[in-house]
């Protein structure tokens, strides 16, 4: 990986959104470890590729993040909860700021490696 690159991703992450207090590092994730969900994970993610000239071709931003605004599957969630049933799991997978790195030296949105589900 690239020190350069991995320090211009910092300074993007910070003008897109603020200075963290906490160390980021390459193991960061954006919506656990940055709180990026919803709708700002679409501006951000878009801002990103942009940014980078990422090609998005292969990105699909519902394998990340949850939407906002009405949810009927969230719902139905709910409803199966109260009914003492067990919800299907959406199986997210996490984008680490290692993850950036990778698309921004390929030019193409890479799916994160080796990674379990949340």
């Amino acid at each position: 990986m690239s020190d350069e690159i991995f320090d211009r991703i910092l300074l993007f992450i910070e003008r897109e959104r603020w200075k963290y207090k906490k160390k980021l590092s390459r193991e960061t994730t954006l919506e656990r470890d940055l709180g990026i969900t919803g709708d700002d994970a679409d501006d951000f993610m878009d801002a990103f590729f942009k940014e980078f000239n990422v090609d998005i071709s292969s990105f699909d931003i519902s394998n990340y993040f949850s939407g906002e605004g009405f949810d009927p599957i969230g719902i139905s969630r709910v409803i199966l909860k109260l009914q003492g049933k067990k919800p299907p799991k959406k199986n997210l997978k996490d984008i680490t700021l290692a993850d950036l790195e990778r698309a921004i030296l390929a030019g193409k949105w890479i799916d994160p490696i080796e990674q379990e589900p949340q």
